[in-house]
């Protein structure tokens, strides 16, 4: 079987991902069917072919919001005991929304076929009625998804817990360096709880080329340069970023400052040399979901 095909009904077989798919029949059909119902107000003595389409579109975006609610209410059972206290409201206020979809395009479904009529009056006020209805629909239907967005990039509900990222030390001598103490006990955590989760060998050209795991990679850099200098943390990149001194290069990225213990001890790394110890970063994965 194609991997593609496999895992689209890999996709299938998991109900939070049923009504993502699902989902989006309502969004295209609201804003395919709000320029035709306008279309339809517009030609309502002439327009019963533009009013039978608009029709059909709001016959079709109730059956299919009908569907996705329906498969959300299968998504919340499936992953309800995963949820906190918080996500669960926020996930029954977007069930509440989304369970009006289909009301509303229903309603103007039927506003859609009274302008059918032939008395003039009845036509056009049903028709004009149906396109207010339609931008009002195509508005709920975006604030609804926008809503699930937020509930899925927000909070991650629906989607696999991801297991925390492994940190191995490559070897340890006797006799270590304090230096090197001080970046596996200081430096290490630092990075890998701030850093690496961008900068690193899979995702370091979205992050401006630059791979913090290895020490060649700070020393090499990314599109802006040199992360880190030896023995000169002013002339570090590193340091400008994490100090916020330039509102175009502040890190962690989209993230509060780093506290002053954190800056200190990243400074007083670099001013000792930057000594380094190999390590391997494995990347967080997604935890297998239970079947």
């Amino acid at each position: 079987m194609p991997p593609l095909l496999s895992n689209f009904i890999d996709a299938l077989g998991q109900p939070a991902m049923r009504h993502a798919m699902v989902g989006h029949f309502p969004i295209v059909l609201s804003l395919v069917g709000f320029p035709i119902a306008v279309w339809a107000a517009i030609a309502s003595r002439n327009g019963k072919a533009v009013r039978l389409t608009a029709l059909v579109l709001y016959g079709l975006l109730a059956v299919s919001s009908y569907a996705t609610s329906y498969a959300g209410d299968l998504a919340h059972d499936a992953i309800r005991g995963s949820l906190d206290q918080q996500t669960h409201e926020l996930l029954e206020e977007h069930e509440e929304l989304g369970e009006k979809v289909w009301k509303f395009a229903a309603g103007v479904g039927v506003l859609m076929v009274i302008s059918l009529a032939r008395h003039r009056t009845v036509r056009m006020s049903s028709s004009w009625l149906a396109a207010a209805g339609g931008l009002f629909v195509a508005g709920w239907i975006v604030n609804t998804a926008d809503h699930g967005g937020r509930l899925v990039y927000g909070h991650g509900a629906g989607t696999p817990q991801l297991a925390p990222a492994v940190v191995q030390p490559a070897s340890r001598t006797q006799d270590m360096d304090p230096r090197v103490q001080f970046f596996g006990e200081r430096i290490r955590p630092i990075l890998v709880n701030n850093c690496l989760r961008c900068h690193n060998p899979q995702r370091a050209r979205r992050a401006g080329r630059l791979d913090q795991t290895t020490i060649a990679g700070l020393l090499t850099g990314g599109i802006s340069g040199p992360a880190i200098i030896p023995g000169r943390p002013g002339e570090s990149l590193l340091m400008t970023a994490v100090r916020h001194e330039d509102p175009d290069l502040q890190m962690p990225s989209g993230g509060d400052k780093l506290p002053e213990a954190d800056i200190a001890a990243l400074e007083k790394w670099i001013t000792d040399g930057a000594v380094w110890e190999a390590f391997e970063y494995v990347p967080p994965v997604r935890a297998q979901e239970p079947e």
